[in-house]
């Protein structure tokens, strides 16, 4: 069947492993086509079992095109491999401050894998896969149900060379191998059963728009999501308050290390005493810690709050100026040399995202007319001197950096978006004219080498510079501020643009859980979780780590609602994962935990599963949801 930009061969049936005739299976298969949806019909002349029917569209587009599957590819994630199980780590070869970009072995449509992924559209944040090819200066949209009759829809996608891309949509998904966490397996789906005369039908959306670079695509991805957004209504079984109290009064029962002052990370605590490191200067604890507590309701935490930061400022910081990455509850050390052949360095967020909330905490305090400690003034200043030295001498922050003389030992990711708003806050606070310079200076480079190209990466530490959300919003966090300081209209457009970008990383339908699975069991609905990674797969209760206030601000910057939108159902879905009274027969953490692993698909845990002892970050991001976003938002 022809179409004005696709062709739709044949339809491929499959009864278990045996390829059925279309025209003699005795299953009727009918595609209608007009301009912008293509249906479908299946009817079945007899009871049939295990059979998948899946059609192919060959898309009017280059096989080099630039592909997004929201929160699993992006740019077909054609990047090099280094084939590792979780946790992988850094090697020693080809590791230098301009060395290309390395993942572990995830979905690609690259040569060792035939140019090919087999999805469960479950793994999809947005129900959609993105085309551009920069030759045409055309981009493609596919729509998908991610869900029908037949079970969970499968998208296969195809790009071999001098080839037009190919999307082949299966009914349901039976991949030959599924990811599972920087490893493969054998997949064990099964096809739909079929009664005779049952009669199934679905649609695929489909568009196409002249379109002048990738972002563009981006942008008609993130319109198609809010477009197809959830409805689902959720009743909170917590208030935020009541939420908010639990979890710092879980921090002060498991987590306060009185002899070393600080709170550990939140995966660390008496009943699980298995974490690598008890302090994280950022990422997922240290700085967004002291500062969540800083802004409690509760005296006692606040002084907490204010001994942590004394810790870190007094010992933390390295010969180059930035903190330390890690405390291991006796010494400070670098991240690196987890086993033979890595290379000693830590993550450069850490040390950014430190220095950001220290200087969030200085405009706390000095706003209810408190002294700010010379120490502090002394840290954040000698990490942001560190941020343009490095900068100057490299033109980026990498990912990984030698703490003994700031020199980047691993790049080129963006991770160093991490320094875009410290360095505007440390201009304002300093009035220092060079760090907002080199703020602006970040900016463009990691626009025009990352957004430019339609991902970021590098933002987290365990899954080395893969793609993915967080160093996302720290861009976009970044270049909202910078505006609001510069007002210069290239900011907030570049805003809009990683905003477009990260809006692609929530999941924004009502994804359904199997009513037996652990999250399902608790009516959690995950409209609004956060994907990590393209190595995780998984969602979030919220994001790694912020409260999404620079998303209202853009809101109201642009009179863009669906960013608002997008900021209320990520917060809006945090509370369902506490581990409160009613809950915590499920849970193996104390209450007031939450786990990260929100699974909508099978990435890493089966679908609607979880990790039941696990404490993470997501209590932080709850307790920064509720001081910093405004009751509008979190009561939508």
């Amino acid at each position: 069947m022809k179409h004005a930009f696709f062709r739709s061969g044949t339809p491929i049936i499959r009864q278990g492993e045996k390829l059925l005739d279309a025209e003699h299976s005795g299953i009727q298969f009918k595609l209608n086509v007009n301009k912008n949806e293509l249906s479908f019909s299946i009817i079945s002349e007899s009871d049939i079992d295990d059979v998948q029917i899946s059609f192919p569209l060959a898309i009017d587009a280059s096989w080099k095109s630039y592909v997004i599957a929201p929160g699993a590819i992006y740019n077909g994630n054609r990047f090099l491999v280094s084939p590792q199980l979780y946790c992988p780590y850094i090697p020693t070869e080809g590791v230098s401050p301009n060395a290309p970009i390395l993942c572990t072995d995830v979905p690609r449509l690259t040569s060792d894998t035939g140019y090919r992924v087999e999805l469960a559209a479950n793994v999809l944040t947005i129900p959609a896969v993105g085309i551009y090819d920069s030759d045409k200066g055309i981009g493609y949209l596919a729509g998908l149900e991610v869900y029908g009759k037949w079970g969970t829809t499968g998208i296969n996608i195809t790009t071999l060379p001098g080839e037009p891309v190919t999307l082949e949509i299966c009914l349901p998904v039976r991949r030959k191998k599924r990811y599972r966490f920087c490893d493969w397996i054998d997949a064990d789906e099964k096809g739909m059963s079929l009664k005779g005369g049952q009669s199934i039908s679905g649609k695929v959306s489909i568009k196409q728009a002249k379109l002048n670079a990738i972002p563009e695509l981006i942008t008609l991805i993130a319109e198609y999501g809010h477009e197809h957004r959830g409805t689902m209504q959720r009743e909170q079984p917590i208030s935020f308050s009541d939420a908010g109290e639990l979890i710092e009064s879980k921090l002060d029962e498991y987590n306060w290390d009185d002899a070393n002052k600080y709170y550990t990370e939140s995966g660390r605590f008496v009943a699980n005493p298995t974490g690598a490191h008890y302090l994280q200067t950022g990422w997922t604890g240290g700085g967004v810690t002291f500062y969540a507590l800083s802004c409690s309701s509760n005296e006692n935490r606040r002084k907490r709050a204010i001994a942590m930061i004394d810790m870190i400022c007094r010992t933390g910081l390295t010969p180059s100026g930035y903190f330390h990455g890690c405390h291991t509850g006796k010494v400070w050390k670098s991240f690196g040399l987890k086993r033979p052949g890595c290379r000693a360095g830590s993550l450069i967020r850490r040390p950014l995202e430190c220095t950001r909330d220290l200087l969030k905490v200085m405009e706390l305090l000095r706003g209810r007319g408190q002294t700010i400690k010379e120490i502090w003034t002394h840290a954040a200043k000698s990490n942001l001197d560190a941020m343009v030295d490095t900068t100057k001498r490299f033109g980026h922050l990498g990912y990984t950096v030698d703490f003994d003389n700031g020199d980047v030992l691993w790049g080129d990711s963006a991770c160093g978006s991490f320094a875009i708003e410290p360095l505007v806050r440390g201009a304002r606070w300093f009035e220092k004219s060079e760090y907002l310079k080199t703020a602006c200076a970040l900016a463009e480079y990691y626009v025009e080498n990352f957004v430019r190209n339609g991902y970021t990466c590098g933002g987290v530490g365990d899954a080395l510079m893969a793609v993915d959300s967080e160093s996302n919003y720290a861009l976009l966090a970044g270049l909202t501020h910078l505006y609001k300081m510069t007002n210069d209209p290239r900011h907030l457009k570049w805003a809009s643009l990683a905003a477009d970008l990260f809006s692609t990383w929530v999941l924004s339908y009502d994804a359904k859980l199997p009513a037996d699975s652990t999250l399902g069991k608790l009516g959690i609905q995950p409209r609004g979780a956060v994907f990590a990674n393209i190595q995780n797969q998984h969602g979030a209760a919220g994001i790694c780590t912020a409260s999404g206030l620079e998303l209202s601000m853009l809101s109201e910057m642009t009179g863009q609602q669906r960013y608002l939108d997008t900021l209320r159902d990520i917060a809006n879905c945090i509370p369902q994962m506490v581990v409160r009274e009613e809950s915590s027969g499920v849970w193996k953490i104390p209450l007031g935990s939450i786990s990260e692993r929100l699974m909508t698909c099978d990435g890493m845990c089966p679908c609607g599963e979880t990790d039941i002892s696990l404490s993470t970050w997501s209590e932080i991001s709850l307790l920064l949801t509720a001081c910093e976003l405004p009751g509008s938002v979190l009561s939508a």
